[in-house]
């Protein structure tokens, strides 16, 4: 075997476990506190979507996904309040965008989507009563844990006297 059929060989093998290696499914684990949505349930939708564009969706556009999905829309599920659900989605084309969880909220207040990293396979969202309150997907570990502050000094005690006066004797004589 000469030397470049050998490295096309190894390239060619390197690439296809590579890609063997590339998540196939998103693990998403959606927590939703008993008060999330006023106590009523709401539609989730994962999309893929460009990251320029995702910015300027307005949430009409994106809950009019839920009635008529297009070939955007990965994954549809009803989130429960007072419940934590895992669900597997499809991974997206990697040159297809970015991957979006929307939540439709029936009065949202802050947060109601949010746009995953392109290597993030495992994603953790905490709700509240109208906004995502947490993404605690995979973050990086501290390289140094960070100095704790020192404690203040206490306070210094009053001393007593050496010899206590003596009181005065009431009734004596």
């Amino acid at each position: 075997m000469s030397a470049r059929s050998y490295r096309l060989t190894t390239t060619f093998l390197s690439a296809l476990l590579l890609g063997a290696c590339a998540p196939s499914a998103i693990s998403l684990s959606v927590k939703s506190p008993p008060g999330t949505n006023l106590g009523r349930p709401m539609y989730m939708l994962v999309r893929q979507v460009d990251p320029k564009a995702y910015g300027n969706e307005a949430y009409s556009e994106v809950a009019d996904k839920v009635g008529a999905p297009d070939e955007t829309v990965l994954h549809t599920s009803v989130i429960y309040p007072g419940t934590i659900q895992r669900f597997q989605v499809k991974a997206p084309k990697k040159d297809g965008g970015a991957l979006a969880i929307s939540f439709l909220f029936t009065a949202p207040d802050g947060n109601w989507q949010m746009l995953l990293g392109p290597e993030q396979n495992t994603v953790d969202v905490e709700l509240t009563v109208s906004r995502i309150l947490s993404n605690s997907g995979p973050a990086a570990l501290p390289t140094e844990a960070p100095a704790a502050p020192e404690a203040p000094a206490a306070p210094e005690m009053p001393k007593l006297p050496e010899k206590m006066p003596e009181l005065p004797k009431f009734g004596a004589k």
